[in-house]
Parts: C-alpha cells; structure tokens; sequence
C-alpha cells in the first residue's frame, strides 16, 4: 500500500500487474471510497485511464478521480445507475469538497457498460474537465466547466454504494497542453482536416520532409507546403486554407525561424488567438536537430515543446496527437 492510499484501507486491495480491487464498505450518504496514487505525484493539468469493471451492476457506481487529497476533496467522472435495478447507468462529474458532493454536468445519454472491463478517461486542463468512456464498440464523452479552483492532487479510482470494482491498465500523465474534443469541435463546426501544420524556414525542408513521413507512418495527418502549394497557386490562400484545417500548428524551430518572414506569418496568427483565449488551435513547438532552446522564439518560451530528435518523447507526442 505504500504507492497509495485510500479513504479506508479495508475497502481496497492493489493485487500484482497492476491490478486494484475495491470491495465493499464506503462512508457517508453514498456509502464513497476512495483510492489515489501517490507514485505520480500530484498533477494539476493532465489525464487518468483505466479499465474498471464493476462486479455489480445494480445500485452500484464506479469512476476516476483527479487533484485528489487525503481530505476528501477531489474531482470524480463516474458511473452509477439512475434508479436501483437498472442495467444502464448515468454517466456524471461532480466536485467533492471534504465530501460534499456538488454535480457539476451529467450526460443526457445512457451508459450501457459491457460486462467486463470499460475503459475510462478524466482529462483536466485548468477549469475544463472531460470524461470518457469505450464501452465496446460504443463511445461516451461528457465535457465540462469545473466549478471549482484547480488545485494540484493526485488522481485514482473511486466507488459508490459499497460496490465491488476490479481496475486495471492504470496510466496518469501531466500536460501543458489544453485538450480539445471531438465532440466540442464537432459542436462548433470544426472538423479538421489535418491535425498537424508543420511550418519552417526554406533551409530545413528536407528535415521537416522526414518529420512529416514519420508522422504519416503513424496514421497522423498533415499540412506541408511543398506538398499543398505547387505552380500558379496564390501561396497566402493556401495557407490559410491549411491553418483553418489544422488543429495543432507546429513551428519547426531551427537558427533560421527568425529570419523566416513565411514562418512567422504562418504561426502568429494561431498564437494571437491561443494567447486570447481560444484554444481551439494550438501552438507546439517542434525543435529541429540542430536547434537551441535559445532559438525558440519568446512567446513560446512558456509553452510545452517537444524535440524530433528524442525518439521517446516524440513517440510520445504523436501518440497524444492520435489520441487528441
């Protein structure tokens, strides 16, 4: 029990390869229990997954909790049935306060949870929360505004009305990147074409032309010029065509960037709406093989960048783009 720790610890059992068990017990008018990981320290702006598997269906809940502490404060995205008996059940997030439990959003859909293992996602940025759940071949998002000041806590499971609960496949992570659902675009009428723009000064082309095959290779989609704008286009067009279409603009920082008056152009736009507050496209720098931190340019001096040449953290990053 030393990687966690729980409301009441006779109501959780972590089992081996990573597997936690809930049981029983719960206190309060909810009969609730908690269990958070201590491993990842606390987290203010990230995500937790799990498969979690409630071994009841009826008069039972279970979900995920993030910036918990060891005072019952925390925020939940979970399950539990509408009324006892029912075999499907209502998906809800809700903030509580040393255990006073305010509903912040509730999905309108019913949740139809497989019989075994459902995967569940809280991603939390700042005030924004979104919960997820694959259930099959079926799946549920609710977002919303949390209504409460973000804190750093920890992340981990929590049940309701003593049920019993099997969780396994655990993964927390932090991010400096605001997320931005499917379900919110499609609301807006913003699908996007590309998920990526790559822009660059005309000296890394060939660099970025590999970049932009890796990122192919993984099923990500791009905006390259050399591959968009050919003879007769009107080149300004173009590209504001591709940054309309592109959820994450990546400027590929080299010694040349700033010398690049196409590149600039190409990003400030996209950074001066991030900067006001509409974090629908987002900024992430990329920095090239022979590229500097000093070469980032200032306004992205406080953003999260990543490097194409650590292959982990790039791995990593794609693997957030296709989740993304």
């Amino acid at each position: 029990m030393d990687d966690w720790y729980a409301s009441n610890s006779r109501d959780w059992t972590p089992l081996g390869s990573g597997m936690i068990t809930g049981h029983g017990g719960g206190v309060g008018p909810y009969a609730a229990s908690y269990m958070v990981g201590l491993a990842s320290g606390t987290i203010l702006n990230g995500s937790v997954s799990a498969d979690i598997r409630l071994t009841s269906h009826q008069t039972t809940g279970a979900g995920l909790v993030c910036r918990a502490d060891r005072n019952w404060t925390f925020v939940a995205f979970y399950t539990a049935p509408e009324n006892p008996g029912d075999d499907t059940t209502v998906a809800r997030l809700g903030v509580f306060r040393e255990g006073v439990l305010t509903p912040i959003a509730q999905l309108e859909e019913p949740v139809t949870l497989e019989r075994g293992f459902n995967r569940f996602t809280l991603e939390f940025y700042s005030g924004q929360i979104r919960g997820e759940i694959r259930a099959g071949e079926r799946t549920y998002e609710l977002r919303a505004s949390c209504a409460h000041i973000p804190f750093p806590g920890h992340v981990g499971l929590v049940k309701f009305y003593g049920a019993g609960v099997m969780a396994r496949g655990w993964t927390a992570e932090r991010t400096r990147i605001p997320f931005v659902t499917a379900a919110a675009r499609r609301k807006e009428g913003q699908m996007f074409k590309y998920d990526v723009f790559l822009c660059h000064a005309a000296q890394t082309a060939e660099e970025v032309a590999g970049i932009a095959k890796m990122l192919a290779d993984r099923g990500v989609s791009y905006w390259l010029d050399k591959e968009q704008i050919t003879y007769g286009d009107r080149i300004s067009e173009k590209i504001e065509e591709g940054l309309r279409g592109s959820h994450y603009v990546l400027p590929c920082i080299s010694k040349y960037i700033s010398e690049s008056g196409w590149t600039r152009a190409e990003y400030g736009g996209i950074l001066n709406a991030e900067l006001s507050g509409d974090s629908t496209r987002i900024v992430v720098p990329l920095l090239l093989a022979e590229a500097e931190t000093s070469d980032i340019p200032l306004l992205f001096r406080d953003k999260a960048w990543v490097t194409s040449t650590n292959k982990v953290e790039f791995d990593r990053f794609i693997d957030f783009l296709l989740s993304n």
